[in-house]
């Protein structure tokens, strides 16, 4: 049984789509790049914390790496670009974000993808994950562009190992405002960054993150390893 199947076997309240599913043109690009292996070397040293998940960026030695110059021109057509890492654990899934680029992901590990669009949001205000917005299985070994207009977060992770996820953006996209910033969209969290969150995120709302997730929470079982 593939690890796909597996993972819809004691997940079967959630629809999971597979990545090479004509529905994923919606909120993406699949690419055909290898010589994933290359970036292995260098974030082999990034340890997953036991509980949640952390971001870093940029990782400059990834820079030079044939892969992410390949990201960087054909896809970014040569703008300066932050390659950066998210990584931990997480089976709950109570935030959406977009940004004002194209993300592209390199998965180190399989994981799981909500994607939603910014049209829901922008349309009702609110958006529910379980209705009005898709999972994805993305393994191992793929190379994904996220449309600026997709919503997605952190990803879900399908083992009990957890996940490394590289994150390309273009440089200066999820870094702090400006002390002098005055903005009227609630969304506005960093440099290019608009976030919105569940009623479950005490921590976020207490930032003035705006709420916006609604419906009940995504929670996902994990293949134990």
């Amino acid at each position: 049984m593939d690890t796909i199947d597996k993972f819809r076997q004691i997940n079967p309240n959630y629809k999971i789509y597979d990545i090479h599913d004509s529905s994923f043109s919606d909120y993406g690009v699949v690419y055909p790049f290898d010589n994933v292996s290359e970036i292995d070397d260098v974030i082999s040293q990034y340890a997953k914390p036991k509980d949640g998940m952390k971001y870093v960026s940029p990782i400059k030695e990834l820079e030079s790496k044939h892969l992410i110059n390949k990201i960087k021109y054909d896809i970014f057509g040569d703008m300066p670009i932050d390659v950066g890492l998210t990584f931990g654990h997480s089976e709950e899934f109570t935030a959406f974000e977009y940004h004002q680029c194209s993300e592209v992901n390199i998965m180190l590990d399989d994981v799981i993808m909500v994607l939603g669009k910014r049209q829901t949001l922008e349309t009702y205000g609110t958006i529910d994950p379980n209705r009005e917005a898709k999972m994805f299985y993305v393994p191992k070994g793929s190379v994904i562009e996220l449309y600026n207009d997709t919503l997605h977060y952190a990803p879900l992770q399908v083992t009990s190992e957890g996940y490394k996820v590289v994150v390309i953006v273009i440089s200066g996209t999820n870094t702090s405002l400006s002390e002098n910033v005055v903005t009227a969209n609630p969304r506005l969290v960093k440099k290019g960054k608009f976030q919105v969150v569940h009623a479950c995120r005490k921590d976020k709302l207490a930032q003035g993150y705006k709420l916006a997730v609604v419906g009940d929470v995504i929670k996902t079982n994990s293949l134990k390893m």
